[in-house]
């Protein structure tokens, strides 16, 4: 994921740059970046095509980035409002442009001194000028929310690092599970003999290793037993089912000399019998 998403940097700087200086909306930022997303899924489920899990993890996680995409479009951008405080020495400038405005009028009126009066004319308009420029007002503040290309680049690329690191420590673990589950599996099939199967081979080697025919004998009736217990059918031979056995000539008649085994329908294993000639 982080490789593919290497490849295409260029791309995705210059788009966030363009939407943020010229179209300057974020909005249409983040449908560019989801539909990269998108794209990037699509190469890396092709590259990985014959690992299901593996796609369907990257599929949760980048669904999972999308989504989180939206928080780009948690900020805000609003007019900021401040007033600057009174100035003292604006209204020492409206007082003293006041008295040179009246003793101006004073000077002109009583026809004391013409030029004095203008110079404390020409005084009281620059002070009140003064007084003007310090005095407090309201200053508008403009705030621009904007996205640093920079900023989300560096953010996707580790978002990608971390989805590739969890991807590969999940197929680790998928696979530790498999291999798990499969050593269990053998083992169970290698389980060691049941308490009935163990006293019935015990009791078949005692009478091997004793040498007691009689006492052989009657531990062989137990096999019937058991293979009927394993759901197999002991068949002995008559004239209905003699294809289920391999015919052996004798001047004896017929007899079984080992019963056919059945597991329903199917034969597992021909039975042995002898029978006369026709």
């Amino acid at each position: 994921m982080e490789r593919l998403l290497t490849a295409e940097e260029e791309k995705i700087r210059g788009e966030i740059r363009a939407d943020t200086t010229v179209d300057k909306s974020k909005t249409q930022s983040v449908a560019r970046l989801n539909e990269t997303m998108s794209q990037i899924l699509l190469r890396y489920n092709a590259a990985n095509g014959g690992n299901w899990v593996q796609q369907n993890l990257a599929d949760c996680l980048t669904a999972t980035m999308q989504d989180s995409l939206g928080f780009l479009l948690a900020g805000t951008a609003e007019k900021e409002i401040s007033k600057r405080p009174l100035q003292t020495g604006a209204v020492i400038a409206l007082l003293c442009s006041v008295i040179c405005c009246l003793a101006s009028l004073l000077l002109i009126v009583q026809k004391l001194s013409l030029l004095f009066g203008c110079i404390l004319l020409v005084m009281a308009v620059l002070l009140a000028f003064l007084s003007g420029r310090l005095w407090f007002g309201e200053r508008e503040v403009r705030v621009q929310s904007r996205l640093d290309a920079d900023t989300v680049w560096r953010t996707l690329k580790k978002a990608s690092a971390t989805m590739d690191r969890k991807i590969e420590t999940f197929c680790e673990a998928e696979d530790a599970r498999l291999q798990e589950a499969q050593s269990l599996s053998c083992k169970a099939e290698k389980a060691k003999l049941s308490e009935e199967e163990l006293q019935l081979f015990g009791a078949l080697l005692e009478g091997l290793y004793s040498g007691n025919g009689d006492f052989s004998l009657r531990q062989l009736q137990k096999i019937k037993l058991y293979l009927r217990h394993l759901g197999i059918e002991l068949r002995e031979y008559n004239a209905e089912n003699a294809e289920l056995f391999e015919i052996l000539p004798s001047r004896k008649g017929a007899a079984t000399l080992r019963p056919a085994l059945l597991d329903g329908e199917t034969l597992l294993l021909p039975g042995k019998a002898t029978d006369t000639e026709p």
